[in-house]
């Protein structure tokens, strides 16, 4: 039996500090409270959202276990939470936890704070405000792009979906943004390919007789029990679909279920795509029908009438317009793949039917990303496998239902945009930043630079941005951004930066609604209602009571709270949203019974009402069809002012990366790098946790080749270098990653000593440069070299 410091004390207090014997020790401990058990859910952005039981004893958690009700069978599964959600109670107590406001005391960036009282951290942000919108104007107030939490409601919430964007709003507005650090290339490429991101449910799979997966790893990334890795094994133990993965790593999603794994240089997909339709034009395999049905500009009888002759995507592969046939003798140069595996995997793409054709989101964060996205999408409509069950688009899997619950209100009255991986740019050239030249929106130019910045739940402030020296040098320098207020539940690299640090409630410390981010898949929507298990630690608040006094501050309570508690709001938004969702019980049968599950759906085949009837069900395209060729894209390429070395291409050529594999700074730095998502972290959440770290150690991955022509084994300690930073970290020497390229899971949290990352952020190598269409962050093109301390 373990005893704890509370207990013991307890026990010491009420016997005078004596002895206890047997008789007395157990007396005693019959009259220990009872176990409390309350519903919470793990709201990290990994998408799922999985629910847990959170077991307490004199408010103190105790465990934390996860969902063991109904059978453990698909139609009326658990949804059990994995590692990373079971672990919230060390996220809870952990030395990293912010129990007090703080305020820095040295420079911006060394980490030194003082505590100080809830009344002087809000009478001095709040002055702080008042101060910017006198001299500024409110477009220099920003909220960044956060991923630490995600789904709630009102509670540990970010960015847009937070209080704070309320508080902001009814104060006279803030600067937006766009886009995000997980998606800006796939989301952006599939707006002008698709007019949107269609994907059919994992469910399907079950009816596939071939599946290709493009960089996708849902096991690992999303495998707790409310995600698509559970539904991901069911799917293939219903059926004989022949499974091959395309990466460059040999990634969990591979265990088990994985029929042939192929390498491939990472960022050259579109190369690849490009020698399976030379393949399939020579050897007649394509599906005509489809593509001059449905599609615009794959062949030169289907492009617009303005476009140019020869700028069709067939002619492109064949060599028309630029003397290079692409074929498989081309791409296996670029990819790595042998050539006749080229050819024998299109004749096989292209006569397996239905094919599921999928890509993750690893594929398009790469500075050509928006055409590895395109191109993938291309493959898909080459085999026509669109609209039909056991097929897909080339879009990463897509949600079945979505039982949203409303948010907060908040009407931003500034429409001004920029990308959010742009927000640095933001700060020391604003007011230079356009429409044409950087992706804002809502504007032609922005009217101001950022000066003041709400960082909520997030750690992209620093550590999961790029060149972490050279954001260290803009957030450094305070006649920039002149104040940052950061709220979170732990200390972080991020927030090393702040002027404030405002401690938060996780979700086991206050009452709202958990829902999975990504919507839900056919196997079992449900909602989570945090029941609160604890009081807070130590001076935490949740953040509505935070802007509740900010708002007293400003003068704009009552606009703020309508006279509403966090219990009112939960209740008024849970109400409004029965009214679009009969299937919802009420308020307080959700309050009370804190997880409420819903029978499956039938899963969702993307595109299925436009492929049965494309004129009565035409897509969000300029032409409503699906575009190969986009006449977007041709318009941008002719207006928009590009980064030296960036192009505009509206058809899906495979276009050689910045630092990438024919880069010629490749010479120098002959490895290619990137982070992946693993199961011991959600991006950098859990990092603090020693427990996890322990388990899912932090490695860099190099092949057994590379390994040996530099004398490095298994254990070592080793430096990842470029001209952007130095990491250093341990060496795991595997052929399960590709020779000529190492990794090592994103999201570690940087940590410099003598100007060496020795946390093995893989972001202190990533380029700040932004990508060409979406201005986003194309942090896998890295190239590196590695050495043994």
């Amino acid at each position: 039996m373990q005893q704890n410091r509370r207990d013991f004390l307890k026990w010491s207090s009420l016997f005078g500090g004596l002895a206890l014997t047997p008789m007395q020790l157990s007396s005693n401990l019959l009259k220990t409270s009872p176990m409390v058990i309350k519903w919470a859910g793990c709201n990290v952005n990994c998408g799922t959202k999985c629910p847990i039981k959170v077991h307490t004893q004199d408010g103190i958690i105790k465990y934390v276990s996860t969902d063991n009700e109904g059978k453990d069978e698909f139609d009326a599964r658990q949804a059990r939470a994995c590692v990373r959600g079971r672990s919230s109670r060390y996220k809870v107590y952990n030395a990293n936890r912010l129990k007090r406001p703080l305020k820095r005391v040295g420079k911006r960036g060394e980490g030194k704070f003082m505590p100080i009282s809830w009344e002087q951290a809000f009478d001095e942000i709040a002055l702080k405000m008042k101060e910017t919108k006198d001299k500024y104007g409110n477009e220099a107030f920003f909220i960044t792009y956060a991923t630490g939490s995600y789904g709630s409601l009102l509670g540990n919430c970010y960015g847009s979906l937070s209080p704070f964007a309320r508080l902001l709003s009814l104060y006279g507005g803030y600067l937006n943004y766009h886009n995000s650090y997980s998606t800006a290339q796939i989301t952006n490429a599939m707006n002008y390919f698709y007019g949107g991101s269609p994907a059919s449910d994992i469910a399907t799979l079950r009816s596939a007789k071939l599946a290709i997966f493009f960089g996708a790893n849902h096991v690992e990334t999303r495998m707790g029990g409310g995600g698509i890795g559970y539904a991901y094994h069911k799917a293939l133990e219903e059926s004989n679909c022949k499974i091959i993965h395309i990466d460059p790593r040999y990634n969990d999603s591979c265990i088990g279920h994985c029929d042939e794994w192929i390498p491939i240089a990472p960022g050259t997909d579109a190369a690849l795509i490009a020698a399976l339709a030379y393949v399939m034009i020579k050897e007649n395999l394509l599906d005509r029908k489809f593509l001059d049905t449905y599609t615009i500009g794959f062949s030169e009888s289907t492009l617009p009438s303005d476009a140019p002759k020869n700028s069709s995507y067939e002619s492109y592969v064949l060599g028309v317009c630029d003397g290079i046939e692409k074929t498989p003798e081309w791409a296996s140069k670029i990819t790595k793949i042998p050539s006749r595996r080229i050819i024998q995997l299109a004749r096989e793409i292209a006569l397996t039917k239905p094919c599921f054709i999928e890509q993750g989101w690893g594929v398009q964060r790469h500075s050509n990303g928006e055409q590895n996205a395109r191109a993938i999408a291309t493959l898909a409509c080459m085999i026509g496998s669109i609209g039909i069950e056991g097929g897909n688009t080339g879009c990463r899997t897509g949600t079945s239902i979505y039982y949203d619950l409303m948010t907060i209100p908040c009407k931003n009255p500034i429409k001004d945009s920029i990308p959010c991986f742009l927000y640095t740019d933001a700060i020391y050239r604003g007011k230079e930043m356009t429409d044409l030249s950087d992706g804002v929106r809502g504007t032609k130019q922005l009217k101001q630079n950022i000066k003041f910045i709400f960082n909520i739940s997030g750690n992209c402030l620093t550590n999961q941005h790029s060149t972490i020296k050279e954001v260290n040098r803009i957030l450094s320098d305070e006649s920039l951004c002149e104040c940052i207020v950061d709220i979170n539940v732990t200390r972080t690299p991020s927030n090393n930066y702040a002027d404030y640090i405002l401690p938060d409630a996780t979700t086991l410390e206050q009452e709202d609604f958990i829902l999975p981010s990504a919507g839900y898949y056919s196997n079992r929507p449900y909602i989570i209602y945090c029941q609160k298990a604890i009081e807070p630690v130590g001076e935490a608040k949740p953040i509505y009571e935070m802007c509740i006094e900010l708002a007293k501050r400003l003068g704009i309570e009552q606009e703020f709270s309508e006279g509403k508690t966090q219990k009112d709001w939960l209740k008024y938004l849970y109400e409004e949203s029965m009214k679009k969702n009969p299937l919802l019980p009420n308020f307080e049968e959700m309050r009370e019974k804190g997880l409420v599950k819903f029978n499956p759906v039938k899963p969702v085949v993307a595109l299925e009402d436009f492929i049965k009837d494309p004129i009565n069900h035409p897509l969000k395209t300029p032409s409503g069809k699906i575009e190969i060729y986009s006449n977007e894209l041709a318009k941008m390429q002719k207006t928009w002012k590009l980064r030296e070395g960036q192009q505009i291409v509206p058809i899906p050529v495979f276009e050689s990366q910045r630092e990438g594999i024919l880069d010629p700074l490749k010479e120098k730095y002959p490895l290619q790098f990137y982070g992946y998502h693993y199961k011991g972290r959600t991006h950098s959440s859990f990092w603090e946790i020693p427990q996890i770290r322990e388990t899912n150690p932090q490695e860099i991955w190099i092949n057994p080749i590379d390994a040996q022509a530099r004398g490095i084994k298994t254990g070592d300690i080793v430096q990842v270098r470029n001209d952007l930073g130095i990491i250093q970290g341990m060496a795991k020497v595997t052929p399960k990653i590709i020779p000529g390229c190492a990794v090592t899971p994103q999201g570690a949290w940087a940590k410099y000593e003598n100007g060496i990352d020795v946390g093995t952020c893989v972001n202190s190598l990533a380029s700040i440069v932004p990508t060409a269409i979406s201005k986003g962050n194309g942090q896998h093109s890295i190239l590196v070299e590695i050495a043994k301390v």
